[in-house]
C-alpha cells in the first residue's frame, strides 16, 4: 500500500475539536509515517500532546500554511487536513485504497454532503450563487464556465471522478501536488480572506490533466470550528471580498487559460456576465429588504477591483493556471 503522512494547517485555536482530530489520527488502521502540524508564526502550540505530532511554524495564511514544499515529508502521499475534522478509524485506509484502485492523483473526502442539504438550502445555493444539483453518473462536482459549481444530487457509488473537492480533507500524491505549482495561488491570501481557495487548488489538478476523485464514504466528519473564517464572516468588507475573489477566480480558472480557444473564452464571458447580472439583481433585492445600500456598492466595487487586479503587473507576473 502507498505510504502517507498527514499535514494539518492550524492557528492552534480550535481547542477540543483539534484534540478530537488528533485522537482520531492515533486510531487509524493504517498509521501515517509522520503527523506534521503547520501552525502560523507567533501562535503558541496547543498545550496537549496526543501522539507523534510535530509542529512546524510557517507564515500565516490559509494558502501559505497549505501550499508548502513539504520537504519534511518523504511519503508517497500527503493527507491534507484542516484542524477541525474527525476521522473514522479506517478513513485513511479508505482513501488510500481508492487512490490505488482508481490510480488517482488526489482523492477528496465528501465532507459537506451538498446532496443531503435541505430543499431550502439547495434553493438558497441556486439563488445566491447559481449552484445547481446535477445527476451525472461520472462526476461528483463540475466547475462551469461562469465559475459556479454543480454537485451530484444522487450519488449511487462510493467513488466518482470530480473537478474540485473541499479543503478540509484530501489525500494527494506528493509528486502531483508539487507538479501543479500551487504556490502560484498565494495571491488568495492577499484578499484578506482566502475565499474559494479549496476550489482554486483542487480544480487546478483537473485542469492540468491529472486525476481527481471524490470518496463519498470516507468516514471523515467536519467539526466546523471556523477558526480561520470567523473574522471574515463578521467583517463589513465581506461582500466586497467575496465579489472581488469570485471575479479573480473566474478570470484565472475559467477565462484566461493558456489553452483556451476564442470560443471557450466567449462562452465563459457570456455566462459570467449573466451570472453577475443575476447576482446584482439578488443584491439589490437583499439590500432593499435589509435596508443596507452598501451591499450593492461593495458588490460592484469588488468586481471593479478584481478587474484592476487581473490587469496589474503583480497579477501578470504569476504563472498561468495551466502549467507548462
Amino acid at each position: 500500500m502507498l505510504t502517507y503522512s498527514i499535514a494539518i494547517r492550524t492557528l492552534g485555536t480550535s481547542g477540543e475539536k483539534f484534540l478530537e482530530e488528533l485522537k482520531s489520527i492515533t486510531r487509524q488502521t493504517v498509521q501515517p509515517e509522520r503527523v506534521l502540524i503547520y501552525i502560523a508564526e507567533d501562535y503558541p502550540r496547543p498545550t496537549f500532546t496526543i501522539g507523534k505530532e510535530e509542529y512546524v511554524w510557517v507564515r500565516k495564511g490559509m494558502v501559505a500554511q497549505r501550499v508548502l514544499p513539504y520537504d519534511e515529508i518523504t511519503s508517497d502521499c500527503i493527507l491534507i487536513l484542516d484542524d477541525d475534522v474527525c476521522l473514522a478509524d479506517d478513513s485513511a485506509e479508505r482513501l488510500l485504497k481508492a487512490m490505488e484502485e482508481y490510480k488517482a492523483d488526489c482523492v477528496g473526502a465528501d465532507i459537506f454532503q451538498n446532496h443531503r442539504m435541505s430543499l431550502k438550502s439547495k434553493l438558497y445555493a441556486i439563488v445566491t450563487n447559481l449552484v445547481f444539483p446535477h445527476y451525472s453518473n461520472k462526476w461528483a462536482f463540475i466547475i462551469h464556465a461562469n465559475g459556479s459549481f454543480s454537485y451530484n444530487n444522487r450519488p449511487t457509488k462510493d467513488f466518482y471522478w470530480s473537478q474540485s473537492c473541499g479543503g478540509p480533507a484530501s489525500l494527494w500524491r506528493k509528486k502531483s501536488f508539487l507538479h501543479i505549482h500551487l504556490e502560484d495561488e498565494l495571491w488568495l491570501d492577499e484578499l484578506g480572506f482566502a475565499f474559494g481557495d479549496d476550489v482554486v487548488e483542487s480544480y487546478k489538478l483537473h485542469k492540468n490533466g491529472l486525476k481527481l476523485g471524490m470518496l463519498y464514504n470516507s468516514g471523515i466528519e467536519n467539526l466546523n470550528a471556523q477558526s480561520s473564517s470567523k473574522a471574515y464572516r463578521k467583517s463589513p468588507e465581506r461582500m466586497y471580498i467575496r465579489s472581488k475573489a469570485q471575479f479573480i477566480i473566474w478570470w484565472r480558472t475559467c477565462f484566461n487559460l493558456a489553452n483556451a480557444s476564442l470560443a471557450d473564452k466567449t462562452v465563459a464571458l457570456i455566462s459570467f456576465i449573466i451570472k453577475e447580472l443575476w447576482l446584482l439583481f439578488v443584491m439589490c433585492g437583499v439590500s432593499l429588504f435589509c435596508c443596507q445600500s452598501s451591499m450593492v456598492s461593495s458588490y460592484l466595487k469588488g468586481i471593479k477591483d478584481g478587474w484592476r487586479y487581473v490587469h496589474s503587473l503583480e497579477y501578470k507576473s504569476i504563472r498561468n493556471y495551466i502549467v507548462r
